[in-house]
């Protein structure tokens, strides 16, 4: 797991980035764009890469597509490797190369790159979730809709 550093220019640039409007199929209705904006622009400063803003892509690292995936946390947690990462079961068509899951305190104060794992690799390994499903990991929460989830202990930095 990778503290990265959350600047006010981070934050600056995540908002030109992007309207923080509601996004097609948001659960949290919108609340969760400047979450999501600002860990695409931490994990782009901190890999050096290419900006793409796709619908199946967020960025280019080593001529990968990636898709950033960043879930807010309670600012008085510290991630730990039990931690659950989770996808809908609505959004496997994108058409990218690695999920990159990140992890942002409510705050804004700290997040964390998780790390990254091959899409084809994510759906063969990760365990489908019901709609009120209560996470196994021992936290109270319940999955919001049908969700594909896996421990970030499974995540990996390496982009083969």
């Amino acid at each position: 797991m990778i503290e990265l550093k959350i600047t006010k220019e981070s934050i600056e640039e995540a908002k030109k980035l992007y309207e923080f409007g509601v996004l097609n199929n948001s659960y949290t209705q919108g609340q969760g764009n400047k979450c999501g904006a600002l860990g695409e622009v931490l994990v782009r400063q901190y890999y050096n890469a290419i900006q793409e803003n796709t619908y199946d892509y967020d960025l280019i690292i080593d001529n990968k597509k990636i898709d950033v995936k960043t879930k807010r946390h309670s600012a008085n947690l510290t991630p730990n490797n039990n931690w659950t990462m989770s996808l809908f079961a609505f959004n496997t068509k994108q058409k990218c190369d690695y999920y990159c899951f990140v992890g942002m305190a409510d705050d804004y104060k700290k997040a964390y790159l998780y790390g990254f794992i091959a899409k084809d690799k994510f759906y063969n390994t990760a365990i489908f979730r019901k709609k009120g499903d209560t996470d196994p990991n021992g936290s109270k929460f319940k999955f919001r809709a049908d969700s594909y989830s896996m421990k970030i202990s499974e995540l990996d930095f390496n982009l083969k």
